[in-house]
C-alpha cells in the first residue's frame, strides 16, 4: 500500500486539527475504504488493519498526547434491561469504533452503558474515572466537551446523522418535550465484577413526532463547522461551543424549528408538558 501517514496528517491538518485539540470522531468509513482501495491496492485483511492503524495513529499524532481522542461506541441494550460489558458490549453507531473497542489497547471505553466513548490521550485517565449516572448531564463526556471548547470531526456523516450533542444541549436548556428516564439493569465492570446499575437519560416523550433534520449549511454558515473533502470523501469539522450557541438560539427563539422537524406539536421552554421526570418521582 503506498499511502502513507504523513498524507493522512496533512488531511487533518488542512481541515483544522491541531496539536491539543480535544476531538470526538464520527465516522462512516465505508466510502473512505472503498476508495482507499481503488487508489492505494488496499486488498488484503491486513492491509485495511494497517490502514485502520495508519488512520488512528494520524490522528494520534496531529492531536499529540496533549489532546484528547473520543470514539463513540454507544449501545442502549440496557435500556432494554439486558446487561452491559464494558470490555465487550459493541456499539451501534460505526464499525470502524467497535473496531478500536477490540483492537487497540491503546484505548480504554467510558463507563456510561448506554453513552460511553473509547478514549486516549490527556484527559482519558478523568473520563475513564467520571461517574455520571445521567447521560446528557453538565459532569457526563458531554458537558466535558462542551467545557473544554472541543471539536468534533464528521468523516463522510451529516449532522443530522451523528450530533448526540444536542440532546445535552436540550437537557441544560430543559427542553419540555424530553424527561430524565431511569433505567436498570446488569453491568461488568473491566474487573469482571457484575453489579445491578441504574443510569438515567433524557429521554424524548414517544408521543411526541420528531425528525432532526439539522441541516450542514446551518452551521457552515455561521462559522461553526467547516469542510474539506479528500478522495471525494468530506471530512467536517465542527466547533462544540459554536454549535452549542447556534442550537441554543434556535431552541430560545424558534421552537427549535432549524434543529428538528415537529409534527403536530407547539412548545416553549419553561413549560413542563410531558412525563414528570422519573427522578422526581
Amino acid at each position: 500500500m503506498d499511502l502513507n501517514a504523513d498524507e493522512l496528517k496533512s488531511i487533518f491538518d488542512d481541515a483544522g486539527i491541531v496539536k491539543g485539540d480535544i476531538l470526538y470522531v464520527a465516522s462512516d468509513v465505508t466510502r473512505l475504504m472503498n476508495s482507499v482501495r481503488k487508489r492505494y491496492g488496499l486488498k488484503t485483511s491486513a492491509e485495511r488493519e494497517l490502514f485502520l492503524n495508519m488512520l488512528v495513529d494520524a490522528l494520534q499524532d496531529v492531536v499529540s498526547p496533549l489532546g484528547t481522542l473520543l470514539f463513540p461506541v454507544f449501545s442502549w441494550d440496557f435500556c432494554k434491561g439486558e446487561l452491559f460489558d464494558i470490555k465487550h458490549t459493541l456499539g451501534k453507531v460505526g464499525a470502524f469504533h467497535n473496531w478500536i473497542l477490540l483492537n487497540r489497547s491503546d484505548f480504554l471505553r467510558t463507563a456510561h452503558p448506554m453513552y460511553s466513548f473509547v478514549v486516549w490521550g490527556k484527559d482519558a485517565d478523568m473520563l475513564l474515572t467520571m461517574d455520571n449516572v445521567d447521560a446528557f448531564s453538565a459532569d457526563s463526556p458531554f458537558g466535558y466537551l462542551h467545557k473544554t471548547k472541543a471539536k468534533m470531526l464528521l468523516i463522510d456523516v451529516h449532522l443530522d446523522q451523528s450530533f448526540t450533542f444536542m440532546h445535552y444541549i436540550e437537557e441544560q436548556l430543559n427542553v419540555p418535550y424530553r424527561y430524565l428516564k431511569n433505567f436498570r439493569s446488569f453491568y461488568i465492570d473491566r474487573e469482571g465484577e457484575i453489579t445491578e446499575r441504574s443510569y438515567t437519560m433524557f429521554v424524548r416523550d414517544l408521543a411526541i413526532e420528531l425528525k432532526m433534520h439539522l441541516p450542514d449549511y446551518l452551521m457552515s454558515d455561521s462559522g461553526a463547522m467547516k469542510e474539506i473533502q479528500w478522495m471525494d470523501v468530506p471530512f467536517r469539522i465542527l466547533d462544540f461551543e459554536k454549535s452549542y450557541a447556534v442550537c441554543k438560539e434556535d431552541f430560545l427563539h424558534n421552537q427549535g424549528k432549524m434543529c428538528y422537524d415537529f409534527h403536530g406539536y407547539d412548545w416553549k421552554l419553561g413549560e413542563r408538558q410531558t412525563h414528570p421526570n422519573d427522578l422526581d418521582n
